[in-house]
């Protein structure tokens, strides 16, 4: 009986992981650790100390330059941003962008996220803060 138990555990535990709905933070552990992916993380200090005026809290980065990892990728990280409202996205040659943002319950844009992808890289941005205005973002992508 213990022996079917276990091969029972051994085969639902991988399943309920795959199950859990994929976050900018469950991406951000994953990719900081996989080839050819790099993660930036950038501070309100920082942001200050470069006088970049935007009332943010922090800004995390994923850069996916693995291009067998980037469909994978993109897939889960369309899915992490799937409850995100997008509020601009541009299709050209063959490159995607998109800018979600996520509100508070007063209405007050609280997440920013942008998302670039195309067949040679994948790059997911997250901004979070306090009043954010996409008319700052600009200052913010500036700086990479």
């Amino acid at each position: 009986y213990m022996k079917r138990l276990i091969l029972l555990l051994t085969i639902l535990l991988p399943l309920s992981a795959m199950a859990q709905e994929a976050t900018f933070d469950s991406l951000f552990k994953e990719y900081s650790l996989k080839d050819k992916c790099t993660t930036l993380n950038i501070s309100n200090a920082m942001f200050q100390s470069m006088n970049v005026k935007i009332d943010a809290n922090y800004m995390q980065v994923i850069s996916v330059e693995n291009k067998a990892l980037i469909p994978t990728f993109h897939t889960q990280a369309l899915e992490a941003l799937s409850e995100f409202e997008v509020v601009m996205s541009v299709n050209s040659d063959g490159k995607t962008v998109e800018i979600r943002q996520h509100s508070n319950q007063q209405n007050i844009v609280v997440d920013i996220y942008l998302m670039a992808y195309s067949d040679d890289e994948c790059v997911l941005m997250h901004i979070n803060g306090h009043n954010l205005e996409l008319s700052n973002i600009g200052s913010v992508v500036n700086i990479m």
